[in-house]
Formats: structure tokens, C-alpha cells, sequence
């Protein structure tokens, strides 16, 4: 298998320290504008499709990556 190069490794640190603290900022104000039992759904849900769409990416990128 070949490895994955998308980004050097500093870039791919940095977007995904700004994506992580991007959903913990999202989470807090979720959390100071919604009830508590409706902003842990919104919450779930969120980091759930961010998740989602990181498996999603990453199997895509290396299906490019094989193919080549």
C-alpha cells in the first residue's frame, strides 16, 4: 500500500487542531444557547458527522492514492 500523502505533516496538524477546536468552540455555544438535553442531541450529532465525513475522506483519498 502506498502511503497517503495529502498534506505535509504540519499542515495536516494545523487543520485539524483548527477542526477540533472548531466543534469544541461550536459545542460550547450550543450548550450556552440550548437546553442542555437538545444541545447534547445537537452536540452528538455534530461530532458525529465530523467523524463520519473523516472515515469518509480518508477511505476516498486512499482509493485516489491506489489507483494512481
Amino acid at each position: 500500500m502506498k502511503v497517503l500523502k495529502i498534506l505535509p505533516r504540519v499542515a495536516w496538524i494545523i487543520s485539524h487542531t483548527l477542526f477540533i477546536v472548531s466543534l469544541v468552540l461550536a459545542t460550547i455555544c450550543l450548550y450556552s444557547i440550548l437546553p442542555p438535553s437538545l444541545a447534547r442531541f445537537a452536540t452528538i450529532a455534530i461530532w458525529c458527522f465530523a467523524g463520519g465525513l473523516c472515515f469518509a475522506f480518508g477511505s476516498a483519498f486512499r482509493k485516489l492514492v491506489a489507483k494512481q
